[in-house]
């Protein structure tokens, strides 16, 4: 079970959203705004403030992990790419539960009929 946690352009948040909706695996996006996030070109310059939202996935699998960020990646990106476009962050989970069933493992974090 995996994690993956993406801070991406507020601008690019729609479009990185619908794409990585039309992934098998993901049964819901979390997206929490920020009051500001900054980066820097590393040029002695001080640090710019770019609009950022964060989004939270949760997956079942390795593969599943991967193939969203991939898609958060190709869809996030600015052209061809300028700093402040964001990062993609992956993390294992050591435990997940599905509050109204109990149900606990992978199988929470796949979606289910109503």
């Amino acid at each position: 079970m995996y994690e993956i946690k993406a801070y991406v352009r507020k601008a690019m948040s729609e479009l990185v959203i619908d794409e990585v909706a039309k992934l098998a695996g993901v049964a819901s996006i979390a997206v929490v705004s920020l009051s500001e996030f900054g980066h820097t070109v590393n040029d002695g310059s001080e640090m710019a403030k770019v609009e950022m939202v964060k989004l939270e996935v949760d997956v079942d699998s390795e593969s599943a992990a991967d193939t969203v960020a991939d898609t958060i990646v190709r869809a996030g990106r600015t052209q061809e790419g300028h700093p402040g476009d964001g990062k993609v962050l992956i993390s294992r989970l050591a435990k997940a539960i599905r509050i109204d069933d109990g149900v606990s493992g992978p199988e929470a974090l796949r979606a289910r009929s109503v």
